[in-house]
């Protein structure tokens, strides 16, 4: 069946909608991943053990031929996965049952789009391993606070991270280096206006403030699956807030493919606006991004630039260029 196009009217609603990204104020540090000196709970920092991120993985790098290069005149875009992002069904009623569900369909959904981008280049199986901690379990991870090893993780954590050296199944089943990590229990309050910690109406959250977390922490994962099919030092990561900066940037990327496929509402934007206060830094240089830099960043990976636009949506190489420019400079 033929997709109806969403008409002029309604694509402007949501260009106002993307509008409200670059005018949230707040602050808070729920979804921190990574300070330099001292990682905390929630570290998507690459190789947080201090060993190097670039190569070695059961899954990164190519497996054969001349890996490609992405530069600003010649980047493939970001694939649109054949599959609708329809609604999660979600209730405060039945989130015992339906959350590991829609977070399972969400890896898959970037795995389709991140997958296809990644073959084009040449560089290699990008999917992460998985953990989703269930309530009432806890999951022993590799990753470190400082100089010691965080241990065991709940399923309550108020946070979900990428580990680089914590190895757990993709979504084939296969042993990979490098997990996203997502507290089932915690994505569940979101529905019930729990959000990370913080009180948030009910009314005003649900799917896609969930799929924006998800994203993000598949975009530390983008960077490392990146690292290693490039053999990437550490010392060359995205530096400073870029760190942070860029993996919003790619979960901006991922919305663009939603918004392609006719099922980015305003509903959905308005969601991610109200995620934006809880994970901003207070001020500049606090190693995650304001909140006004975190809603640019995930901006420009919706639509190509920081003030919003609908001209085209934005790519990998809208991301790579802008906080990445150790290795991808315009």
């Amino acid at each position: 069946m033929a997709r109806t196009r969403k008409a002029p009217a309604a694509r402007m609603l949501i260009v106002v909608a993307v509008a409200m990204l670059s005018a949230v104020t707040g602050c808070s540090d729920l979804l921190s991943s990574d300070d330099e000196k001292s990682p905390q709970p929630g570290v998507s920092a690459p190789a947080s053990d201090g060993g190097s991120s670039g190569g070695g993985s059961s899954d990164g790098g190519s497996s054969k031929g001349k890996a490609g290069s992405c530069a600003v005149d010649s980047c493939p875009q970001l694939p649109t996965p054949s599959g609708d992002f329809t609604g999660s069904g979600i209730t405060a009623d039945n989130v015992a049952t339906k959350v590991t569900p829609f977070l399972t369909s969400l890896l898959d959904d970037l795995d389709k789009a991140w997958g296809a981008w990644f073959t084009e280049l040449n560089w290699g199986d990008p999917s992460a391993g998985r953990k989703l901690i269930e309530p009432g379990t806890t999951f022993e991870t590799d990753c470190t606070d400082g100089d010691n090893k965080i241990g065991a993780v709940s399923s309550d954590l108020k946070n979900a991270f990428f580990c680089g050296v914590d190895t757990q199944p993709n979504g084939n089943g296969k042993a990979t280096e490098g997990t996203i990590i997502l507290p089932v229990q915690t994505f569940a309050g979101i529905w019930q206006g729990d959000v990370f910690g913080a009180s948030v109406p009910s009314v005003i959250v649900g799917d896609f403030t969930a799929a924006t977390v998800v994203a993000h922490e598949y975009g530390h994962n983008v960077v490392f699956r990146i690292a290693q099919a490039l053999n990437i030092p550490d010392s060359a990561f995205p530096q400073g807030n870029n760190r942070e900066l860029i993996a919003d940037c790619f979960a901006g990327n991922w919305a663009a493919t939603v918004f392609d496929r006719d099922d980015l509402s305003v509903r959905n934007i308005l969601q991610a606006a109200t995620l934006l206060p809880l994970i901003g830094d207070s001020g500049p240089d606090q190693g995650h991004g304001t909140v006004r830099e975190r809603a640019a960043a995930l901006t420009t990976g919706l639509t190509g630039k920081a003030l919003p636009t609908f001209e085209r949506r934005g790519q990998p190489v809208d991301c790579l260029t802008k906080y990445w420019p150790e290795k991808f400079s315009a």
